[in-house]
């Protein structure tokens, strides 16, 4: 199967879709009970369809394990969004990506209706409750990223100061941040291309298609943060604290190497004490914590994709020495540099 072919495909129904059409169907003519009784409920749950009036087949929070293989390194699921499927309230503990292909959707976020169309993207993070409704023929493209697949492939766009970036730097190390962040790009073909491409990639399987997907995702960022930040979405800040939250992280991100909690406090006109507090409140971990992470998945970067030494490495993330990084990493990922890197140099060889 080819693009092309592809593109006609997408409009037919799957096995899944024709499942739970026949179940919409059977619900809007009340017969949703003869309709449960017809199924093999461990067989709906083994292909992790839902049925919302079976309790057994909608676990509580959608886990990573719902749609990532737990045993493969991949960490980016791309698939076309089940047209039918009942539109549970849920949340999840991935970042879910949403794009209207064609057609329209409606969105239900943390209580907030979002009515889109074709080009529209919209990005949900962990932890954050929404449902999704498709009840006719319209393509939707649904992309399901880790957390940890932010910092290790996307890093050099974190720090990259734009829309984008700052809703996942917020969102990755803070505890209350923005519920969605939603892009307006209408009929850009280029757009509208990466999307497919990357779900034909999925499909297909082909050799280093991770890859291919990984960075054609992340074309896909920068294409959205030039062309449409203007027409970007969001909720507002909510209150002074939510200002503070998203200042903080976006100074620690832009200045980790040489950051210390008394030139941060006098940055922001705190005391070190009050500081030190406030990141504990807003991100759930300490500043020393928050600075270690950024500087592990900084080196993690360096490890996989140059060839420096171990003592390059620590002493451009802000370490005075390589033992204190070696300890630090092994302490944050439970391996060192070293082994970190041969292990990463084994997988990109499968």
């Amino acid at each position: 199967m080819d693009v092309t072919e592809l593109k006609h495909q997408i409009y037919q129904l799957n096995k899944e879709e024709e499942f739970y059409k026949e179940q919409y169907e059977a619900r809007e003519a009340g017969q949703i009970h003869a309709y449960i009784a017809r199924q093999n409920i461990k067989e709906v749950i083994r292909r992790h369809l839902l049925i919302p009036e079976v309790k057994e087949t909608v676990p509580p929070e959608f886990l990573d394990s719902f749609f990532f293989d737990m045993t493969d390194k991949d960490s980016i699921v791309v698939q076309k969004h089940n047209r039918y499927s009942p539109a549970i309230l849920h949340s999840h503990t991935f970042f879910e990506l949403v794009y209207i292909y064609d057609g329209k959707c409606s969105q239900e976020i943390s209580g907030q209706t979002l009515h889109m169309k074709t080009g529209d993207f919209c990005v949900v993070p962990p932890g954050v409750e929404h449902s999704i409704s498709v009840f006719d023929d319209s393509v939707v493209i649904n992309i399901m990223l880790r957390r940890n697949t932010l910092h290790s492939m996307f890093y050099n766009f974190l720090n990259t100061p734009n829309k984008l970036s700052s809703f996942f730097l917020n969102n990755i190390y803070a505890q209350r941040a923005n519920d969605y962040i939603l892009f307006h790009s209408g009929m850009d073909d280029a757009i509208r291309e990466s999307f497919i491409w990357m779900l034909w990639e999925s499909l297909n399987k082909q050799d280093y298609y991770y890859h291919c997907i990984a960075n054609a995702l992340l074309l896909t960022f920068y294409l959205l943060v030039r062309n449409y930040s203007e027409s970007v979405q969001m909720p507002l800040f909510n209150n002074r604290m939510d200002v503070q939250r998203y200042a903080l992280i976006q100074y620690i991100q832009d200045n980790y190497r040489d950051i210390t909690l008394s030139a941060l406090a006098r940055k922001f006109h705190y005391t070190n004490e009050y500081t030190s507090r406030l990141i504990k409140d807003l991100m759930g971990i300490t500043y020393t914590e928050v600075v270690r992470t950024i500087r592990i998945e900084r080196s993690q970067d360096f490890l996989v994709n140059t060839t420096m030494t171990v003592a390059n490495i620590a002493e451009a993330i802000g370490y005075d020495t390589p033992e204190h990084y070696i300890r630090q990493f092994k302490k944050h990922t439970g391996l060192t540099p070293s082994a970190y890197r041969k292990q990463e140099a084994k997988n990109r060889r499968f």
